[in-house]
């Protein structure tokens, strides 16, 4: 998500539709890949866990923590870009 944060127009005071989708598209992909794909694989090679229970794990993990980021986190940018100047808003007098 760190990589995705500068190409959001957070910083400038303008967050968009588009910024919002952005946001919303690569958190459930990182969310996906954390909880679906790297986690039941290294409690599989580490812990010897069942496959079918870590993957089941992992699933619901993703699912929950998308919704609940996507909500949060959306209400968060959204603020925050509030409180940021618009970026050429200031003009010299």
């Amino acid at each position: 998500m760190g990589l995705v944060f500068p190409k959001l127009h957070v910083e400038d005071g303008v967050l968009t539709g588009k910024d919002i989708l952005m946001y919303n598209v690569f958190q459930v992909i990182a969310n996906v890949v954390a909880w679906i794909v790297v986690a039941p694989v290294l409690d599989i090679v580490v812990y010897a866990e069942d496959p079918t229970l870590v993957f089941t794990q992992g699933a619901v993990a993703a699912l929950t923590n998308a919704i609940s980021a996507g909500v949060i986190g959306t209400l968060l940018l959204v603020l925050y870009s509030k409180t940021r100047a618009k970026k050429g808003s200031l003009t010299k007098e």
